[in-house]
């Protein structure tokens, strides 16, 4: 009974009929569609799926590349699989880079054809087994459906465990049960990784989603092994992270959205939250200061019921884009709701010097640190210079900021009674004090921090 019988094949030239013999005899089951050439194979390749192409490599040898690429785009998922004369052989092996999974030299004899579409037999060194590392240790165990690593466990382990690098920890894992003897790498794309160690030979395979090729899964494997087999099984996993990289994109792309204000692009107020309880740690550990600005625009609501609620949705998304313009990358900017944000501004070159420190925590208050101030002096600076068209010809250096800013671990000694604090500031201090201002916890009633904008 043929193993590939519900396998859906486009042929490809095959002007001998050679390819069509072997397959008929190695997969009678198998739907076969003959396209004579690559102008053929586009308009079937554009009408129809199929699960696998065959393709000759005599009629690619001008333009190859162009071809291959052409055809992989058309064929979807579907294996792409050259074959040709053994004197075509380093252009095939070549074209493993633009998008073909594997090759085979012609003629091919039906065992090779169910070898290629089978499951091959590979060499594995498990790992703790005997003689691991050594050429005794690699013993000779079929690979069937790549049955000798529980693939289910691995992969869904990397996407529960490193969803931001899946694909890396499936290639970890999986050299963890196998042992050392045939490494895998994974790669960025393009990347070849170093030279083979003395005795290998380093063979790849692209890894593509939906984008494109997004890494390349390296095998060193020793010399005397099958490379027809180890291709087989590397274009398989290759397949499978490829599948993986997907899944990593989509959940990034999920978790984007959850993380962040969809009007500014900024982190909303969940994961502003999250991120202070987590830097304030680790503060706690490294000891250095976490300075906490909240602030909002002040008479926003006038413009928003004079101008209307678009206008003063574009004031809320300029002025996101400035203050995330000014800030360090590391520090955090977020948009806690209407027009109130909130920037997290911590040391990340790491602890302050004790001296400092100790001062801080005998009860004199302690400036934030230097940079902040200089953020919020040149954030002040751009706000009164902006133009906010949507304000008509008076829109220029017409909107102003008030905030408060408590300093943590001087001021505070929690996130909530940061936020508190900060937020107190903001009401009490620079509200009350006429707005346009920003008021420091700590600091003298009417103390305002960089000055006031006129």
């Amino acid at each position: 009974m043929s193993r590939m019988g519900s396998e859906q094949i486009l042929l490809i030239g095959d002007g001998d009929r050679q390819m069509r013999s072997a397959l008929a005899q190695e997969m009678p089951g198998a739907e076969v569609t003959f396209a004579a050439d690559y102008f053929e194979a586009v308009a079937e390749l554009t009408a129809h799926h199929y699960t696998a192409v065959l393709a000759a490599v005599e009629p690619i040898e001008r333009r190859p590349e162009a071809a291959i690429r052409t055809i992989r785009e058309l064929a979807g998922d579907a294996r792409l699989v050259l074959y040709g004369h053994p004197t075509l052989e380093p252009l095939s092996r070549k074209m493993l880079d633009f998008g073909c999974d594997d090759y085979v030299i012609s003629p091919s004899s039906a065992g090779e054809l169910g070898q290629l579409f089978g499951s091959p037999v590979l060499r594995i060194t498990p790992a703790g087994g005997a003689g691991q590392g050594s050429e005794e240790g690699l013993t000779a165990r079929p690979w069937v459906g790549m049955s000798g690593l529980p693939l289910a466990e691995v992969f869904l382990s990397a996407l529960a465990e490193h969803p931001s690098s899946s694909p890396a920890a499936a290639v970890k894992a999986m050299n963890e049960r196998l042992g050392p003897g045939m490494p895998l790498e994974y790669l960025p794309a393009g990347e070849e990784g170093p030279a083979a160690p003395e005795g290998r030979v380093r063979i790849c395979q692209a890894v593509r989603n939906e984008q494109g090729e997004c890494g390349r899964l390296h095998l060193l494997l020793p010399r005397d092994e099958d490379e027809g087999a180890a291709r087989h099984v590397l274009s398989r996993l290759a397949g499978l992270l490829g599948q993986l990289q997907a899944l990593q994109d989509r959940h990034n792309r999920l978790q984007k959205l959850a993380i962040t204000d969809d009007l500014t692009g900024l982190y909303n107020a969940r994961y502003f939250r999250h991120f202070l309880s987590r830097i304030l740690e680790r503060a706690k550990e490294k000891l250095f200061p976490v300075a906490l600005l909240i602030f909002d625009i002040d008479n926003f609501k006038q413009y928003n019921d004079r101008y209307g609620h678009a206008v003063g949705d574009e004031i809320l998304r300029e002025t996101a884009a400035l203050i995330r313009r000014c800030c360090r990358e590391h520090d955090l900017v977020a948009r806690l709701g209407g027009d109130e944000f909130a920037v997290v501004f911590w040391e990340k070159e790491g602890r302050r010097q004790p001296k400092e420190a100790k001062e801080g925590q005998g009860g004199q208050a302690m400036r934030p640190p230097q940079t902040p101030e200089r953020i919020l002096e040149r954030f002040k600076r751009l706000l009164a210079k902006k133009e906010f068209t949507g304000l008509g010809s008076t829109g220029q250096g017409t909107l102003t900021i008030s905030g408060g800013i408590a300093v943590f671990p001087y001021h505070a000694s929690s996130m909530e009674q940061l936020i508190q604090l900060a937020d107190r500031r903001l009401v009490f201090g620079a509200k009350r004090a006429g707005k346009n201002r920003i008021f420091l916890v700590g600091g003298e009633e009417g103390q305002v921090m960089g000055g006031e904008v006129r």
